[in-house]
């Protein structure tokens, strides 16, 4: 959470609030639902902002984290401009064309219309998602986002929206679509993707470790587009060696992140391992991956002295490369107190005051001008420079426990800041909120995460007015 100050800039206007939902939605997906003063800004902003309304929905679009907020944002704007009899067909369908950028999304979009406004869908709308599903239904769409838990099956979408297929492979793969909910139906010759998927999953269960065996292996999971998640239930839920050999180079740098200790303890090849090394530690792969501090971290806490620790290393440093770096002077006071001990989660190798140190020092040694301030056993400046390196900032950090409050720190070393950053636990949120006596920024955030990297500046966008778009 972010803890508003009394004496901070006022969000006095409906594009300044709509803004700060947005950008606090950016570390706080619970902030993203439609509730009723959600719907009021934008049935205003519809109206009377409606240029502004439309590069709020593109921004939104390019942010992975408010692709719900976005496709919300879309349907109320759409509804909203309809009901004051504004706009023409033409634009909602370009719209929503340009919105949908991933398969499932067209079924999200038709799903939110339903359940905001009804099952009478204008015809403009369902035409804009037409363009959307000739443009993004493939083999590989209806293997990875076709599931049974999906906001709605491909073939009703289909049904509801008539595309128009594009060549003869993606009328099969529309009918398919339909056949395949029916029951079991043979997959068309022409389908290669959807019939090497239907190939593998004929394999006998017992018969499945072997076939991991083949030199081809990777290749043949790679043509039935099978992501490992789908390779491990494939298997019935065992990762061997050899499966995560087979399934790791076409993961995600994040995901590799995720699982290196269940690699660990599969009993990884050294050699799979060196090249995997090698990636994580490339300053490309890291940029290309979006791995953020906090994260590598974890998956640093989660090896301890490992063959990746190296890697982890140089991606941590790379990983500041993506750290806002916040202009003015900033304080960021990071709590160390005995609450801080507790995990972040359930099963997390991080504690609270691991994280804190992690985002508060990357934040410091990114900052235009910061200090960096433990408050806890030991309470004070924690020394961070720029050309620091983070994990050894992180290590400066003395050990959680006891120490003054965070309010008395924030008396003691908030001095003429343009902005306060403070890292805490709820139960002193409010307490920390309410010492903040200086004009300027302040975010008093209590579920440290890397979202808030991002979420930082574009909430101090929000309340100045100034827009990324």
């Amino acid at each position: 959470m972010t803890t508003p100050h009394p004496l901070a800039p006022s969000v006095t206007t409906a594009k300044k609030e709509l803004f700060l939902l947005a950008a606090r939605t950016l570390a706080d997906n619970g902030a993203q639902a439609a509730d009723d003063r959600f719907v009021s800004l934008v049935d205003q902003l519809a109206v009377t902002e409606a240029a502004w309304v439309r590069g709020l929905i593109e921004w939104a679009r390019r942010q992975p984290a408010l692709r719900a907020f976005g496709l919300a944002l879309a349907v109320e704007f759409m509804h909203a401009r309809m009901v004051a009899g504004l706009g023409v067909p033409a634009e909602r369908r370009e719209l929503i064309d340009n919105l949908l950028t991933r398969a499932d999304e067209p079924g999200d979009l038709l799903a939110q219309w339903i359940r905001r406004h009804g099952g009478s869908i204008p015809k403009s709308v369902r035409a804009g998602v037409a363009d959307a599903v000739a443009r993004l239904y493939d083999e590989v769409a209806l293997l990875t986002y076709d599931t049974d838990d999906a906001a709605m099956p491909f073939s009703e979408v289909i049904a509801l929206t008539h595309p128009k297929p594009i060549g003869m492979i993606q009328n099969e793969i529309f009918q398919y679509a339909a056949l395949r909910r029916r029951g079991s139906h043979p997959v068309p010759g022409s389908l290669a993707t959807l019939r090497a998927r239907a190939q593998l999953e004929a394999i006998p269960a017992d018969r499945r470790l072997r076939a991991l065996e083949r030199p081809d292996a990777g290749g043949v999971f790679v043509k039935a587009a099978m992501t490992w998640q789908q390779v491990r239930d494939w298997l019935g839920g065992t990762m061997t060696d050899k499966a995560w050999a087979v399934v790791a180079p076409p993961m995600s740098y994040r995901e590799r992140l995720a699982h290196l200790a269940d690699f660990d303890r599969a009993g990884l090849a050294d050699e799979v391992a060196d090249w995997l090394s090698s990636d994580l530690a490339a300053q490309k792969s890291a940029k290309r991956g979006r791995a953020l501090p906090v994260e590598i971290f974890t998956a640093y806490r989660s090896v301890p002295s490992s063959r990746w620790s190296w890697a982890l290393e140089q991606a941590m440093e790379h990983s500041l490369d993506q750290v806002p770096a916040l202009p003015g002077r900033t304080v960021v006071l990071v709590d160390r107190s005995e609450p801080m001990s507790e995990p972040v989660s359930a099963g997390s190798p991080l504690t609270r005051a691991d994280a804190a140190a992690v985002f508060g020092a990357a934040l410091a040694l990114r900052a235009s001008s910061a200090d960096l301030v433990e408050c806890g056993r030991a309470t004070g400046p924690v020394p961070a420079e720029h050309g620091d390196r983070l994990l050894e900032t992180v290590g400066r950090f003395g050990e959680p426990g006891g120490g003054q409050t965070m309010a008395q720190a924030l008396r003691t070393h908030v001095r003429g800041h343009d902005r306060v950053v403070v890292l805490t636990h709820p139960a002193a949120a409010v307490e920390a909120a309410e010492a903040v006596t200086v004009p300027g920024h302040e975010h008093i955030i209590t579920d440290v995460s890397d979202a808030w990297f991002a979420a930082i500046p574009h909430i101090e966008m929000a309340r100045t007015g100034a827009w990324p778009f």
